[in-house]
């Protein structure tokens, strides 16, 4: 995915954290390679360490990028936890 958009995306995350009144963070990760990726932490004592993060990177596919950007919006929103099937891909 084009990295203006992934950044769009994360602009976006940013603004629905700040109104959300959600205990997390949204965070930018500029690698090396020039590669880019967004990372949401949401905090929760639900979570078996007290937390649990959201990744994306710029070389998923387009649907598993939009998968979980819209996975990271339902958190902001109070609407789910992050699932524990979720697998992260490194």
């Amino acid at each position: 995915m084009d990295k203006t958009r992934l950044v769009n995306m994360a602009t976006d995350l940013l603004i629905k954290q700040i109104y959300s009144g959600l205990e997390c963070s949204v965070s930018n990760w500029l690698f090396d390679d020039e590669t880019y990726s967004v990372q949401l932490r949401h905090f929760d004592d639900r979570y078996p360490h007290g937390n649990r993060t959201l990744r994306i990177y710029q070389w998923q596919s387009d649907e598993e990028i939009l998968s979980t950007f819209e996975q990271m919006k339902d958190v902001i929103a109070g609407e789910r936890l992050i699932e524990y099937e979720v697998k992260e891909t490194h």
